[in-house]
Formats: C-alpha cells, sequence, structure tokens
C-alpha cells in the first residue's frame, strides 16, 4: 500500500508538467503485483506503465481518476444541461479550469458529406490502392526540325515516354497534408464525467486530423480517444467549445478498439446524414 501511495504522490506531483489526470488510489493498487516487496517494479517503471494505461483508458471508467480531480477537470453543469427555454445558450463564456477530454468523433467540415461518402465507398471497393501509374504523353515535339513531329506511332498518336511515377498513397498523402492545412474540424468531447460537447476549430490546429486507416489499421490523423487537456479560459459560444492554439494541449493517446469502430460505421453514418439532408 506504500507503494501506491507512493506512486500517487509522484504522479500528482507531475501532473504539474505533464497534465496527466491523476488516477485513483485503487486503481493504481491494480497494476502492483500482489507479491512480495522484492518483486515490486521499480519507481520509474511503474510511473512509466500508468502514465502509458491512462492515456490508453476510458476516462469515464468508474474508479479509473482520483474523485477530486474528476470535479476539478470535467465541464461546469451549466454547460452540458442544455439550453435555457427562453434564453438559449449564453452567447460568451470561458471555461473557469482546466477541463481533460476525449475524442469521440471527428468530422472535417471543409469537405463535403457527398465527397466523404465518394471516398469512403472507393475504398470500400478495394481502390484505395492502384499500384503505379504510367503516364502517356503526346509525341508532338514543336520542333519543326523534329521528323518525327506530327507522325503516327501506331498507338494512336503517343508514344509511351518513361517518366517517374507516383504511388496512389504518395499521392493522397499529399492530398490529405494539402487538405488539413485547409481544414475546420468538428469534434465530439467527453469529459472524465461522462459529459459530451461538440467543439470547432476556431483557428487551426495542426495536431487535430480525421483518422485514416489503411487495410483496417490506423496509419494517420487524431485516434480516437486520444486526449486533450482544454485550458483555462478556452472559450465556449452557444454550448460549442472554440478550439484555438495555445489554448490546447494535445496530449495523445488512444482507446484500443474504438477506432476500428468508428471507422466501420463511419460510411454508413455519413450516408444517413446525406439522406435526412435530401429529404
Amino acid at each position: 500500500m506504500e507503494t501506491t501511495r507512493t506512486l500517487h504522490r509522484q504522479l500528482t506531483t507531475d501532473s504539474h508538467t505533464t497534465s496527466l489526470p491523476i488516477p485513483s488510489l485503487s486503481w493504481l493498487t491494480t497494476l502492483i503485483p500482489s507479491t512480495t516487496s522484492r518483486n515490486i517494479p521499480p519507481l520509474p517503471s511503474l510511473l512509466a506503465t500508468a502514465r502509458l494505461r491512462l492515456l490508453s483508458s476510458d476516462l469515464s471508467t468508474p474508479g479509473l481518476l482520483d474523485p477530486s480531480y474528476v470535479s476539478s477537470h470535467s465541464f461546469p453543469p451549466s454547460l452540458t444541461s442544455g439550453h435555457h427555454p427562453t434564453t438559449g445558450y449564453p452567447k460568451d463564456q470561458t471555461l473557469p479550469q482546466d477541463v481533460l477530454v476525449q475524442v469521440l468523433d471527428i468530422v472535417n467540415l471543409s469537405r463535403s458529406k457527398w465527397e466523404v461518402v465518394e471516398e469512403l465507398e472507393s475504398i470500400e471497393r478495394g481502390e484505395q490502392t492502384r499500384g503505379r501509374e504510367v503516364i502517356r504523353l503526346p509525341t508532338t515535339s514543336n520542333n519543326p526540325d523534329d521528323p518525327n513531329d506530327g507522325v503516327d506511332m501506331g498507338d494512336g498518336g503517343t508514344q509511351t515516354q518513361p517518366t517517374t511515377t507516383t504511388t496512389t498513397a504518395q499521392q493522397q498523402a499529399a492530398a490529405q497534408a494539402k487538405e488539413r492545412k485547409n481544414a475546420t474540424h468538428k469534434l465530439t468531447l467527453q469529459d472524465p464525467s461522462g459529459q459530451r460537447l461538440f467543439a470547432l476549430e476556431l483557428k487551426r490546429i495542426e495536431e487535430i486530423a480525421v483518422p485514416q486507416f489503411f487495410n483496417g489499421k490506423m496509419v494517420g490523423g487524431t485516434p480516437i480517444g486520444c486526449k486533450l487537456l482544454l485550458k483555462k479560459g478556452t472559450k465556449v459560444a452557444r454550448g460549442v467549445v472554440l478550439l484555438e492554439p495555445g489554448m490546447v494541449k494535445v496530449l495523445g493517446g488512444r482507446v484500443e478498439g474504438w477506432g476500428k469502430v468508428w471507422e466501420r460505421g463511419r460510411l454508413e453514418r455519413v450516408r444517413g446524414e446525406v439522406n435526412l439532408v435530401q429529404r
């Protein structure tokens, strides 16, 4: 039990610099083997294990975090209890304290839903990769002294030229990089007490992007379950958190299994949203 308390004190002290949440004593007990003191891992090893598991855990799991931390790092109930029937949401608010959240959903608002549906359907058909492409160029040289200028080479006036080819994956990566630069993301966030709010990028935050999957594995973007720290003073407008650089700290992490479930259901979700708009 003394090891558990020591671990808890150290994580509490480190939280001021790492911004990681403070776990409960009961949860920390599960990290320590129930063996003799000689077989207990050293403190640095236990600290590393605790930090890793915190980032990969569901923040709303009962008993995971210290109760005082949950109350001091959650959204004020006034933000999540819904708008007032007559006055609506307050127009301008700020978070009165730092709030720890995890990402449940990310949408790029700069892309139309139809674009997303078409992309996901092409991936579903197995068109995500096509190997290498050969570019066929016209044989016209624009040189009046070239005897072959304008001569049909037997392939409809074109011939295959050796060119530098780019894989589809590389082309996709370049397109995604350009898209990320100009994107505006809407996120669904959840705090340690289970409260949920939407968030919107007021200014671009480079670490935030829609998760990208390749053959069932995530290859880029922000993982579902990623932890963010919304700093005290972050703006909230009509119940929506406004994200901007300097007011959001991306802590990282993911919840195992959440990403795959999110990706599997993504096409049907967007299709449903498109159908609602068309009605």
